[in-house]
Formats: C-alpha cells, structure tokens, sequence
C-alpha cells in the first residue's frame, strides 16, 4: 500500500513537472518529428501534445480512484463516491481530452505556445485539399 502511494505521489510530481516545463515553453518535446514508437500520423501526434496536460490529469484522476477505490473497498460507504470521481476522470479525457486532441477547443486548456498552431482535424483538411 506504501510502495502504491508512494508510485502515485512520484507520477503527480513528475506531471506537474512536465506539464510546468510545456506550459512555459521549456519543453524538449519536437512537434515537428514524432516518437520512433509512435504510430500514427503528425498532426495527430501534435494534437496529443497539446492535450496532454488535460489527458494527464484525467489519467491521474482515473488512476488515483483506482488506488483509493481499492484501499477504502467495496463496503465502505466512500467506494461509489471514489468510482464517481474516477468516471469523471475517464469524461474528462472524452469531453476535454479529445476535442482539445482533435479541434484544438478549449483554446485556454492548451499551452500558451500552441494555442494558434491549426488544429489536427484543420491539418487534415489541408492536406486532403492539397491532393
């Protein structure tokens, strides 16, 4: 249980800390040239980028319920309200996560430095226009 938490405190830390260094536009992270493991296309790859810091808290939320679902268990009368927090983790990946992904919406949920770079659905359509 120690070791659990203690797992969980290290992967908030490291978010905020990432997510601090892409929010004032210290990141490393290329744009241009996605990861050798990534299998999907560029303007997709430029679209998690900027919903990374809502996908992270959203995973954070999902993960934490998890732990703490797990160590009020089943009987106790907190464990719906834990499985109510964690579902809304798992909305906001789908209800922010995504459209930021994809439509670039919220604009004041993506990190300063991207907020004018089109959109993955805008990128799309610009290349199919150019074909």
């Amino acid at each position: 249980m120690v070791i659990t938490i203690a797992f969980y405190a290290l992967l908030v830390f490291g978010y905020f800390y990432v997510v601090g260094k892409v929010w004032r536009g210290e990141s490393e992270l290329d744009l241009d040239e996605p990861a050798a493991w990534w299998p999907f296309s560029l303007p997709l790859w430029r679209g998690s980028a900027r919903a990374m810091p809502v996908l992270g808290v959203s995973g954070l939320i999902l993960i934490g319920a998890g732990i703490v679902s797990d160590l009020v268990g089943e009987g106790s009368r907190y464990y719906d309200l834990v499985m109510t927090i964690g579902v809304l983790g798992l909305l906001g990946t789908i209800v922010v996560g995504f459209p930021i992904m994809y439509f670039s919406r919220p604009r004041f949920l993506i990190p300063p430095i991207w907020r004018d770079d089109p959109s993955t659905v805008e990128e799309w359509r610009a290349k199919r226009a150019r074909r």
